[in-house]
């Protein structure tokens, strides 16, 4: 998680700190999950300040509750307002010296907290409270927490005003938290069971609840959060469908909630694909070696009638075919496997508007549907201007973000306006699946034209455009209206049309309901609310006005972009022992005299002439010695009764001190630095109002860095020479790095990496997850999907297999092995290639059973592959292409030749 940033004098941005503790817990209903997210911060400033905490969340979560607890025992809970207002309560409360707090969102999975009036060495605890819809990734729901805002490439063009803001606010802070102490924990419960529970990112400890099998604890604990948390939620009736209701007691009003995984026989379609891949900088190391193996099998997966392209992009854009999409053949898919081995995170920037811009207005090829598939790890920052043009063409774009940081506005924002789907993986985590997954959706019809009929009630309002029905993605929709009896028997109707044929079915709506009296515990109103306001806005013209948005925000209590939430001592408590407001900030410029007063910018103290000699006017004494003044204490403190009669009481430092401690002074013992990018330390007086002084010093450049370590009370600071807003040295030239990269062409000559090479090298990046599993092969452990890729790659375009020596090495299928088997199931000779790819089918099967998902279309062609050969070995007691590979199967477990 990003920490506070720390702002300075004049709102400037100088240090973020790090959380020190962050915990989750989170309640999964079904498919909807409740956060309660609290971050622990410390201001190891020694002054007052103002701290902003920017985090990200999900796209499409609800925002319902901000909670703030000060280390003193005070706590502010923040309400919904118009943004505008929200700003000028804080403001005001700021400038009163009152605790206050601000909650807003940047972009659609970005957010800004702003902490004022936060005490040197306090404490707080900040608090959010949210609820969003999980998806449906590989027949499991999937549970993500989020870990930071990755830095986001700014085009010269085509950022929106708010986009702009947007970025200034998170640049530069969006670093991890490596020392955070994170602990999860998280409740499932699911009414049809759950099987079980995996990380593919994280440690996980599990309690099964004993009396209640769809119950599951799921415990993580780790010091620092440097990646998303990702859960893998397996439930035994994914695809029951259940209608949810909710009733707010106090507003009277009922929500229902119908929801469903559904599974239909697919009606397939012939398409164009195009495959975008991300090139930038921020994609290099294992990411992008992470892109180039799931397009490797998404190349072999995709149908023998299709055609297809390959978009490379970064600052610029390149494609394999630059005349457009190509016939799917073996030489076609020879060169594309070549380009792909040449590939790499080279390209710069991460710019995804300009090639959209080149290849949406083409005509897709005749007789064929076009589909994007986007692989990215989306730090872009004109996310708006993208999902603008998708939502102008009717081009389906299946979006697929790639790490932690990455934008989850614009992958789901993409999918959502072209009517496609979206799904995420981290870092290390096997790719291969969701693409298949992705080219399976893409490759069939989708149910359009879905209508949703809610019993006979005058329902206040209900989704209006709602998502194609897809096998095997998630599906919800929200109505709300008052809170009436239902007759019995209700039910949910949903119909659509799948090409020729008509969906229809119904869902009852059970008798009970959840009741509810706070409006934090109200999660199905909160995502109704959620819903609509994303429905209303990202429809082309929006439905929505920003007043109409600020209503429906503010009456369910759901932050939107033209809302924030405000918290505010409403008791008029004043700031803690030592903070000085910020109306009396000028007034303290007087405390001390200047060298040079007008070269260093600095105001003299009234009364006092400029001099040559800096310390002459404290008789000799450096104003920034950290002093103790004995005996002066109780008099001075009870005579100042302001700022100003403070600053002037100060000039008879030098008659009334009786002793002075030296502890530090500047290392050329002279002059000061200059004014910019200071950070300044504490100045501990004898006096006691100058210590209520001292501690709001380091706000303003009055404190030499040299004094820093000595005088800022063993607080762990970054350099002081860092100027305002700037990062580390390291830390800078890293993110560039990441985020530009180096603008350089692939090198197209290079030669190609063989399928052994290839599996060489991933296996030395062993993903996490049931596939991570090593098995030896050659006296070297390699693994699992490693194997399972360098076996794919092998594959013809046509789904067929033939011998080679890369084959045989990978899973020990020889000629001896064909020819036996030939010679006594059909008493000849029997094709060698319908053998070996029986063969390498039956491997499959037996070997990678649990990677079913990876390889499941290319085995499918395998199978059309032989059906179209069937007179080739159609006899000997075998009659079916099943029945052939149940043989193959068998001979090479009995036989022990292959694996």
């Amino acid at each position: 998680m990003s920490g506070l940033i720390v702002t300075r004098d004049g709102g400037a941005p100088a240090e973020r700190v790090p959380p020190k503790s962050v915990h989750v817990d989170v309640d999964v209903v079904e498919r909807i999950a409740r956060h309660r997210l609290a971050q622990t911060f410390v201001n190891t400033s020694p002054s007052c300040v103002e701290a902003a905490y920017v985090f990200p969340l999900l796209d499409g979560a609800a925002i319902s509750a901000l909670r703030v607890l000060f280390s003193s025992g005070k706590e502010i809970l923040g309400e919904v307002r118009e943004r505008a207002a929200a700003e000028a309560a804080f403001n005001d409360a700021m400038s009163r010296g009152l605790r206050t707090a601000m909650l807003r969102e940047e972009s659609g999975d970005v957010f800004r907290t702003s902490i004022g009036n936060l005490g040197p060495g306090e404490e707080v605890e900040v608090s959010l409270e949210y609820c969003l819809e999980l998806p449906v990734i590989d027949q499991a729901v999937r549970l993500t927490i989020p870990s930071h805002v990755a830095p986001r490439y700014c085009p010269s063009d085509g950022m929106t005003a708010a986009e702009v803001c947007s970025q200034a606010a998170i640049s530069g802070y969006s670093s991890t938290a490596p020392g955070a102490a994170f602990a999860a924990k998280v409740e499932v419960n699911m009414a049809g069971g759950v099987c079980s529970v995996e990380s593919p990112t994280h440690a996980v400890a599990l309690t099964r609840h004993a009396a209640e099998s769809g119950k599951i604890l799921a415990e993580v604990q780790c010091s620092g959060l440097q990646c998303d948390i990702v859960l893998a939620i397996f439930p035994r009736e994914l695809f029951r469908p259940v209608v949810t209701r909710e009733v707010h007691i106090a507003r009277g009003t009922e929500a229902l909630m119908l929801s469903f995984v559904p599974r239909f026989d697919a009606v397939p379609q012939r398409i164009e694909a195009v495959f975008l891949l991300d090139c930038s900088g921020s994609m290099g190391g294992q990411r992008i070696e992470q892109a180039k193996r799931a397009t490797q099998i998404f190349l072999r997966s995709l149908p023998t009638d299709c055609f297809f392209n390959i978009v490379l992009f970064g600052s610029t854009y390149k494609t394999l075919y630059s005349s457009g999409s190509v016939a799917y053949s073996q030489a076609s898919l020879q060169k594309a496997t070549d380009y792909v081995d040449r590939i790499s995170a080279n390209l710069g920037g991460t710019n995804i508007l300009e090639p959209l811009s080149s290849i949406l207005p083409q005509p897709p090829v005749s007789g064929t549907q076009r589909q994007i598939f986007l692989l990215t790890d989306g730090q872009v920052s004109n996310q708006q201007a993208i999902i603008d043009l998708v939502r102008a063409h009717r081009c389906r774009v299946f979006s697929i973000g790639i790490g932690s940081g990455v934008s989850t506005a614009l992958v789901n924002g993409v999918a959502r306006a072209s009517r496609a789907s979206a799904a995420f993986v981290q870092d290390r985590e096997g790719l291969e699946a969701v693409c298949i997954d992705m080219l399976r959706k893409a490759s069939s019809r989708s149910v359009a034209d879905v209508t949703v009929s809610w019993p006979a009630i005058p329902a206040l309002r209900s989704q209006t455009s709602l998502p194609p029905i897809v096998s095997g993605e998630g599906f919800s929709t929200f109505t709300l209206f008052p809170h009436t009896p239902l007759p019995e028997g209700a039910t949910v109707k949903v119909t659509g049309d799948l090409g020729t044929r008509r969906l229809e079915f119904e869902v009852p709506v059970p008798p009970s309901w959840s009741a509810v009296d706070s409006g934090s515990e109200a999660i199905l109103h909160h995502m109704f609310a959620r819903r609509l306001l994303a429905e209303m806005q990202e429809a082309d013209p929006p439905t929505m006005s920003p007043s109409d948005a600020v209503q429906l925000s503010v009456a369910y209590s759901v932050l939107c972009a033209h809302t924030a939430f405000v918290a505010m001592d409403r008791h008029g408590t004043e700031m803690p022992t030592g903070v000085v407001k910020a109306s009396d900030l000028a007034a303290l410029r007087g405390l001390f005299t200047w060298p040079m007063g007008s070269r260093h910018g600095a105001k003299m103290p009234t009364g006092l002439a400029p001099c040559r000699d800096p310390y002459s006017a404290w008789g000799g004494r450096n104003p920034f010695l950290l002093m103790r003044a004995a005996g002066t204490r109780n008099s001075l403190e009870g005579q100042c009764s302001n700022i100003d009669d403070l600053v002037a009481k100060t000039t008879m430092l030098r008659s009334i001190s009786t002793e002075f401690r030296v502890v530090s002074r500047p290392a050329d013992g002279s002059h000061l630095p200059s004014v910019a990018g200071v950070r300044s330390a504490i100045v501990e007086g004898a006096l006691g109002m100058l210590r209520r002084v001292a501690r709001v010093a380091a706000a303003l450049p009055f404190i030499p860095v040299s004094l820093r370590a000595s005088l800022g009370g063993g607080h762990s600071t970054r350099a002081a020479t860092v100027a305002v807003g700037a990062l580390p040295q390291q830390e800078r030239q890293q993110q560039q790095q990441q985020a530009h990269g180096s603008v350089t062409d692939p090198e197209i000559g290079r030669e190609a990496a063989s399928p052994l090479a290839a599996m060489a090298s991933a296996s030395g990046q062993q993903p996490c997850g049931r596939a991570a599993v090593a098995i030896g092969t050659g006296g070297e452990s390699v693994s699992k999907l490693a194997r399972l890729e360098a076996l794919l790659r092998l594959a013809d375009f046509d789904g067929s297999f033939k011998h080679s020596p890369e084959l045989q090495a990978l899973i020990g299928l020889d000629m001896t092995w064909t020819s036996a088997w030939a010679q006594e199931q059909w008493g000849g000779a029997v094709s060698s290639q319908v053998l070996v790819t029986a063969g390498v089918l039956g491997h499959l099967a037996r070997q990678f059973a649990d990677d079913h998902a990876t390889w499941d279309l290319v085995a499918s062609k395998s199978k059309e592959w032989l059906r179209s050969r069937e007179s080739l070995w159609r006899g000997g007691g075998i009659d079916s292409v099943d029945e052939l590979l149940k043989v193959a199967g068998t001979r090479a477990r009995d036989s022990h030749s292959v694996g």
